[in-house]
């Protein structure tokens, strides 16, 4: 991984803070380019494209929501994190809609900053690495690799290459196809791998022929059938022969360290759960499922009461581990079709399909109940403050997220430590 970040951009209109904020980034990123307003700070944003852009709310010419809607309605994915002196709720609304990266109080807190820009960087640097391997998939892709099979216009093998014949265990491809008539009956159904659609051997291969070449992925077992390997697929194009020559090239340790890398790239790095950028994929794609099928969907979100208070009393090791405990804790006790995601900070998020508000609220009841008569190890009892709405018609994401946040902020401005839905 890179020790520093290439380019950070901060606006900030107050030029103390603004210059006590560049000294500090500087320990962090090669180059920290600063502007004084949002106008000004759009500009070199199109003219620097840095990494991560860092940007108070509140300021002359084009505030910082203005001037982020302008960089993410080009650049949907730009790492933006926001900090301010004002809790207008309609800010975090706005910064919600957009997908923002952070929101940092002001007196901004530089353990805080500093813990947020290394979470950042190492999730830039998994995502530079995941591409990179799919780009030696590309890469593979044009290349013939060492498993060979050669079949003929009809679809029926009649060659296969001594490297392909000792991966399965067998002398001839006749002893093969006698024991099991179809190369395809030995792939493996793995994730993201193809697997087929017919149990005839005529379709797989024009399955696979209809696949993007670098998703031509499938998997096997060797002859010892102990371990699963992965192969990129190559067909041929038109031959003088008519024969359909296929290769199989070993891409196991790439498709291995692609996985690692995704993982790392959505994965929460203390508590070990999803996090916000896979709780915003699950979000999409289940709230797509569930207006397809006409189904019920509810959002539960989590805030853990006054948990600074824990970091202050204890240190941030021990509110760590408290978190971890509190993870674990959560896991245990919701269905295995549930989806929890640390939303960020103290916050957390369950999205539970099938589920009926009402439902919802009952389960957000029971994990209540659970977390304020759990002992953390920190002398003090801790509770949480529960959000939950279930989606309705034309909802989107935004919208129900809205929905759930509203009430998380009317159960923590009631007294805390309850349930509120809406």
């Amino acid at each position: 991984m890179k020790n520093k970040l290439s380019t950070i951009l901060l606006v900030e209109d107050e030029s103390e803070v603004r210059m006590e904020l560049k000294k500090f980034l500087q320990r962090y990123c090669d180059n920290v380019i600063t502007a004084k307003n949002g106008e000004e700070g759009l500009a070199l944003f199109n003219i620097h494209k840095p990494e991560i852009v860092i940007s108070d709310i509140k300021m002359p010419k084009m505030n910082g929501i203005d001037m982020a809607k302008k960089i993410k309605k080009n650049y949907l994915d730009q790492i933006i994190i926001f900090t301010t002196a004002h809790s207008d709720s309609t800010y975090f609304l706005e910064a919600i809609e957009m997908q923002v990266d952070g929101y940092i109080l002001k007196p901004v807190d530089l353990t805080l900053l500093k813990k947020k820009i290394n979470d950042i960087h190492k999730n830039i640097e998994a995502q530079r690495q995941k591409s990179l391997y799919e780009n030696i998939l590309d890469d593979i892709a044009q290349m013939q690799d060492n498993m060979l099979a050669v079949y003929d216009i009809n679809r029926v093998p009649v060659f296969f290459n001594k490297r392909l014949l000792d991966f399965l265990g067998y002398k001839n491809i006749e002893s093969f196809v006698e024991e099991y008539k179809l190369l395809s009956n030995k792939f493996e159904t793995v994730d993201e791998c193809y697997y087929p659609k017919s149990n005839r051997n005529i379709f797989w291969i024009d399955e696979v022929r209809n696949i993007e070449p670098e998703k031509r992925i499938i998997s096997m077992k060797n002859k010892d059938n102990k371990k699963v390997k992965f192969f990129l697929v190559s067909l041929s194009e038109q031959t003088q022969s008519k024969n359909i020559i296929i290769s199989f090239s070993e891409i196991t340790t790439i498709v291995t360290k692609k996985r690692q890398y995704e993982n790392d790239a959505y994965t929460d790095e203390l508590t070990q759960i999803n996090n916000r950028a896979k709780f915003n994929i699950i979000f999409n794609q289940v709230l797509e499922k569930s207006q397809n099928n006409k189904s019920s969907l509810s959002i539960i979100l989590i805030d853990i009461d006054n948990f600074k208070d824990v970091n202050d009393s204890h240190g941030h090791s021990v509110g760590d581990n408290v978190l971890k405990k509190f993870t674990t804790l959560i896991s245990n006790n919701i269905r295995i079709t549930d989806e929890f995601s640390r939303w960020g900070g103290e916050e957390f998020v369950l999205l539970l399909e099938d589920t009926k508000i009402k439902e919802a609220h009952t389960i957000a009841e029971n994990l209540r109940v659970l977390i304020e008569k759990h002992d953390f190890g920190i002398h003090k009892q801790l509770t949480c403050s529960f959000g939950v709405s279930s989606r309705v018609d034309n909802d989107t994401s935004e919208s129900l997220f809205e929905r759930v946040d509203r009430a998380l902020y009317k159960a923590k401005n009631s007294g805390r430590n309850r349930v509120i839905s809406e």
